[in-house]
């Protein structure tokens, strides 16, 4: 039983950190998994339900942003990949991981750089991640108007970051993810523009 292994969210300035973890059925191929930033909206959302009915069982770890300001983005991370393999109703032999080897766990990893390009069951739980992710910002956003969070999901795009500016961030960014650089010199800009 192999068990892929990925997060989202892990660079958004706001919001929880998703991880997702996929056991597919051996020897069975499925062509259309990649990475799921590679992947349009639809195309996720088709792969996600393909997923939750031919895996042979799939979680998600979610760490809110309460635990990432306290702890960091590294610790947040594997806890969620943490929560993500204890979420599986079967326990895997081994664990392929994106990018990172997963600390104080006793099942055999391997990790793989790029591996939501190359391994079909770590690409399986990229789109877990980001499908369930993307749900949670777009829920999120109907109470937090006017940051662009249906859009931009917590990530930091111009939108995002001038709404910011103008309000502040809320309780749900991440304090140290807040480019205060950027911000700053928004502000110094919009400062000489309103003497002029």
């Amino acid at each position: 039983m192999v068990c892929g292994i990925d997060e989202a969210g892990r660079g958004a300035l706001l919001g929880p950190i998703v991880a997702g973890a996929v056991i597919l059925p051996a020897n069975k191929i499925f062509k259309d998994f990649n990475d799921s930033k590679r992947l349009k909206s639809k195309e996720r959302e088709d792969l996600y339900s393909l997923i939750c009915k031919k895996a042979v069982c799939w979680g998600t770890g979610i760490v809110d942003v309460k635990i990432i300001n306290r702890y960091g983005i590294q610790s947040a991370t594997y806890l969620a990949y943490h929560m993500a393999i204890k979420s599986l109703k079967v326990a895997p032999d081994h664990l392929l991981i994106d990018h990172y080897r997963l600390p104080g766990i006793d099942i055999s990893q391997t990790p793989i750089t790029k591996g939501d390009s190359i391994s079909q069951s770590i690409a399986a739980a990229s789109i877990v991640a980001k499908v369930t992710r993307d749900a949670l910002m777009a829920r999120l956003a109907k109470d937090l108007k006017g940051y662009g969070l249906d859009r931009n999901f917590g990530y930091g795009t111009q939108r995002h970051i001038e709404a910011i500016v103008r309000s502040g961030p809320t309780n749900h960014h991440r304090q140290k993810f807040i480019p205060v650089d950027k911000i700053l010199q928004r502000e110094f800009n919009f400062c000489k523009k309103s003497k002029k």
